[in-house]
């Protein structure tokens, strides 16, 4: 794995031929506490995001609880399929799977095949 920086600490965007970076952590953890950042390795090609659980049963008050981790070999899970035990979304962008990206993707996952924003 990468090495860690918290998310306090200012990081410039890496240059061409560095490492990107992605928020990331190894346990399942409620969304909003999964702000650990990582520098990925030369290697990694997308951060990935693991859906492990969404509370089902009323009243909605815990978040979704996710991992999140630099990828080699990124497979999202198809936006179509129902029941999916364990969705996976992956993004190929410095910090792209932030917070407010991951509650997006949950809500609204991107159809197979659109376009990746630059």
């Amino acid at each position: 794995m990468g090495l860690k920086a918290t998310d306090d600490e200012v990081c410039p965007s890496p240059h061409p031929g560095e490492a990107f970076r992605c928020f990331t952590c190894e346990q399942p953890t409620p969304i909003p506490s999964c702000k650990n950042i990582t520098y990925c390795q030369p290697e990694a090609t997308a951060c990935k995001t693991t859906l492990v659980q969404v509370e089902s049963e009323y009243p909605f008050h815990q978040s979704p609880v996710v991992t999140r981790s630099c990828s080699t070999s990124c497979i999202a899970t198809d936006p179509d399929s129902i029941g999916a035990a364990h969705p996976v979304y992956c993004c190929f962008r410095d910090l792209c799977n932030s917070i407010q990206a991951t509650r997006l993707s949950i809500r609204a996952p991107a159809p197979l095949g659109a376009p990746l924003l630059p």
